[in-house]
């Protein structure tokens, strides 16, 4: 079977404001792709939004649209993973013997590998991130090449749907996990209350073994 899963991250840099960090992807059969791309574009012509979907853009006046686009998720075949930490600051890398761009490849070993099974073909896109894509991509094949087969590509993120879903589903684990900031934002706050009733759990953790949404919850602590 061939797949692709499109991945994106918030919060990932070890000196912005925020102590979380949340690296995510979406699975889906690569014949699948071309359907879901044109039916989420089909969701945005019909509610009028014309904005990349971005979760540090929401719209006020679009909560149909988010309510139809989440359900749509549900209701597809598509899977993501998400992998959340709380504490990315506390982190300790030098005695593990890793530096912070090493553990940032570390997370997305997490956050990948429960898709990639032996056996099957998988496109991994990354989302645009700075100049250092190349050199991420070539090294993420060669940390999952021993799961299956792999290949990376960076893309932008307004070429695909699914990368933007990914962005919503991200940005709403990292608001609901801050605690930094004030969480006063309706619109963001009517999204999350929404994926959590789909879910019927918080945006936080998730059981090992959940398959449609999952959240890896990884403490950093110290070595001892």
């Amino acid at each position: 079977m061939n797949y692709k899963i499109f991945c994106d991250e918030s919060n990932h840099l070890l000196n912005d404001k925020s102590d979380v960090m949340v690296n995510g992807a979406v699975c889906i059969c690569e014949d699948e792709v071309i359907n879901i791309n044109k039916y989420i574009k089909h969701l945005k012509h019909k509610h009028n939004y014309y904005n990349e979907l971005k979760w540090t853009k929401l719209i006020k006046s679009q909560k149909e649209f988010y309510v139809e686009l989440i359900d749509y998720f549900f209701s597809s075949s598509m899977r993501f993973k998400a992998t959340f930490i709380p504490n990315k600051k506390d982190a300790n890398h030098k005695e593990y013997g890793y530096s912070f761009d090493e553990f940032y490849y570390i997370v997305y070993h997490y956050t990948i590998k429960n898709f990639v099974e032996a056996g099957n073909n998988y496109k991994i896109y990354l989302d645009y991130k700075d100049i250092n894509g190349g050199k991420r991509v070539k090294k993420l094949e060669k940390i999952l090449s021993h799961r299956g087969k792999t290949e990376a590509f960076i893309i932008q993120s307004q070429e695909s749907q699914i990368l933007q879903l990914c962005d919503l589903f991200i940005g709403a684990i990292a608001y609901k996990n801050r605690t930094d900031i004030p969480h006063e934002s309706e619109i963001k706050n009517f999204v999350i209350g929404y994926i959590e009733e789909k879910l019927q759990y918080k945006l936080i953790s998730t059981t090992p073994w959940e398959k449609k949404f999952n959240i890896f919850r990884w403490i950093v602590g110290n070595k001892s």
